[in-house]
């Protein structure tokens, strides 16, 4: 079935784009924090004192990137899997990558398709066909120096609401299903690439939110099985649920700084403000939640021996 034949079947056709959602700044308290650190307190003027430790995540959401596989560095007989950005030409940690998929990937399952899931239910799918409002994701063992042979990329978990499933169109109308996480994952739920070979497949995801798909690659090297780590690739499936904006318990770090971490809405902002008698609070300056905790560091006070702290 071609990729125009598959969009024209009823009800595989995408809704119309979502109207597009404008990250702001959370009202009320949100979170609410009291830190018995001794004797604590926070300057009052001057720059806002919050450091974040660590870069948010970058994302991805309509270019041509590969899940890319490479030797590790040498003398570890592993494989590693990176997230090659062809518009950057650059390759990207799959830790510090998040892969946006919009709305506008979202597809109704219709009769005849069930091996994918329910007729009528939801998948958002990245397809194997480039369209510009999606990622046009591929799979590369291009330039890796092994001896001619077949990698197997196994699924190992999924962490997130949604299931798994991939597939190509077999040319007479069917579908080769390579990975199906509904019914369980199994040695069976695999894609089979050949080295120097570059392929898509198209990937369905079953419902909204943050989906965190854990893959391992496995290789003959040297004559033994050589074995990536496992190694999650992030999903951020739109619209993403919000969440409430949290703050951990700060702890000290330092004799002059202490940490808290913060967790809400990816790309959603709050305000951090700090009290003494939570009366007159002090704001610290605005904060973006990533996929990832934030770890916000802070000057340790030196007057109060109690501190709170918010979001607002």
């Amino acid at each position: 079935m071609t990729p125009e034949t598959q969009a024209s079947r009823q009800g595989l056709r995408p809704p119309p784009p979502a109207a597009t959602r404008r990250p702001g700044v959370a009202t009320g308290w949100r979170s609410l924090v009291a830190a018995v650190l001794g004797v604590l307190s926070l300057p009052a003027v001057g720059a806002p004192p919050v450091l974040r430790v660590g870069e948010p995540r970058h994302m991805l959401s309509n270019e041509h990137v590969d899940l890319k596989l490479a030797l590790a560095p040498e003398g570890t007989n592993l494989l590693q899997l990176v997230i090659r950005d062809h518009l950057r030409s650059t390759n990207r940690a799959v830790l510090q990558t998040a892969i946006r998929v919009p709305e506008a990937a979202r597809l109704s399952i219709p009769e005849g398709f069930e091996s994918l899931g329910p007729a009528g239910s939801d998948l958002w799918v990245l397809p194997a066909s480039q369209d510009p409002r999606l990622l046009y994701l591929g799979l590369s063992t291009e330039g890796l120096a092994l001896p001619s042979q077949t990698l197997d990329l196994f699924v190992r978990r999924i962490d997130g609401p949604a299931h798994l499933c991939i597939w190509q169109f077999d040319g007479a109308g069917g579908l080769s299903l390579s990975v199906q996480s509904r019914d369980g994952l199994t040695e069976s739920d695999r894609l089979q690439l050949p080295v120097g070979s570059h392929a898509h497949h198209n990937l369905g995801l079953s419902a909204s939110g943050v989906t965190t798909v854990w893959l391992q690659a496995r290789a003959t090297v040297g004559g033994t099985n050589a074995w990536s780590p496992e190694t999650p690739i992030l999903f951020s499936v739109e619209p993403v649920p919000e969440t409430p904006f949290r703050l951990g318990t700060p702890r000290r770090v330092s004799a002059d700084s202490l940490e808290v971490t913060l967790t809400g809405t990816p790309g959603h902002t709050t305000r951090l403000e700090t009290s003494t008698n939570l009366v007159e609070w002090e704001s610290l300056g605005p904060v973006t939640a990533d996929f990832d905790p934030v770890v916000l560091t802070l000057p340790a006070p030196v007057a109060s021996p109690t501190r709170f702290f918010r979001t607002r």
